[in-house]
């Protein structure tokens, strides 16, 4: 079997699976044949490579199977970095970058007259939201302190190779907490608490498509009408504050009220509800 052939099955197999099927098929043929997407484009007659048939049929049978392109090649590009992940970590998404471009602009708004900063990344999985802030903030302030928390050791573990293999700056800081949500967090002045927490509610999990159900139930399931972390940490968060101190969190794309008004609740001001690129709800922040 020639490469454009090979290509072409892949992309017919994942058509029922996947919306990009072409792009699952190139990152998939690429990471297995160590070559580049140019390199794929440009083949012509070149065979596929023997000794690889079997390890590219068990990949294009696992995605087809709905198994997620970035489990199988166990890395996802998210903002300005490539970040690990596993079957123990939510998979970095690009609407969660809302969060994060949002979080970067009021933080250095917030606390642009400030030596140091520090931020606490809340369910942090892989730790994308937190490494992604903390690398730019780096650039603004003397020392970042950044504390990624979450109750999975698992994927804590995910986390920790993630931060050594990309935080390169000698002005970050970075703690790690394993237990449920601020249990194990030592500090209590933070400037900023940032969170991608579980939010779907319990009942729309069997109905997600069957690659989000290959993520960890953990990381997804929000109680009943899932704002049930939302409002965990909504409640926590201001004793974990310095005044003036920001919470933001990602939501889901019907969450904006509900999720504006437990944050009123919790005694945050100037309450805001941001959406994402497809003008869906995305983000709830408010300041303590």
């Amino acid at each position: 079997m020639t490469l454009p052939q090979l290509y072409k099955s892949f992309t017919q197999s994942f058509a029922d699976i996947s919306d990009s099927p072409a792009a699952d098929a190139r990152i998939l043929i690429c990471a297995c044949l160590g070559i580049t997407q140019t390199q794929l484009a440009l083949a012509t007659d070149e065979q596929v490579p023997s000794e690889k048939e079997a390890e590219l049929e068990e990949l294009r049978k696992a995605r087809a199977d709905g198994m997620p392109v970035a489990y199988l090649t166990g890395e996802r590009g998210f903002y300005e970095s490539v970040f690990m992940v596993t079957e123990d970590t939510l998979i970095p998404r690009a609407d969660t970058e809302t969060l994060v471009e949002e979080a970067l602009a009021d933080i250095v708004e917030r606390f642009q007259e400030q030596d140091t900063v520090r931020i606490l990344d809340l369910c942090c999985g892989t730790g994308c939201i937190g490494i992604s802030v903390a690398k730019v903030l780096s650039e603004c302030f003397d020392k970042v302190f950044l504390t990624l928390a979450d109750v999975s050791d698992k994927a804590m573990e995910v986390c920790r190779q993630n931060a050594a293999g990309l935080i390169e700056e000698d002005n970050i800081d970075v703690t790690f907490a394993v237990g449920d949500l601020f249990e194990a967090v030592k500090d209590d002045d933070f400037d900023a608490i940032l969170s991608n927490p579980p939010y779907i509610a319990s009942s729309v999990i069997p109905t997600l498509e069957k690659q989000v159900r290959f993520e960890p139930v953990l990381a997804l399931d929000g109680g009943p009408d899932g704002l049930d972390f939302v409002r965990r940490i909504a409640s926590g968060a201001p004793a974990r504050l310095a005044d003036g101190g920001l919470l933001m969190m990602e939501i889901g794309y019907d969450q904006g009220q509900s999720a504006m008004k437990i944050l009123k609740d919790n005694g945050f001001s100037e309450t805001e509800v941001i959406k994402d690129l497809g003008n869906n709800d995305r983000v709830v922040k408010g300041f303590k």
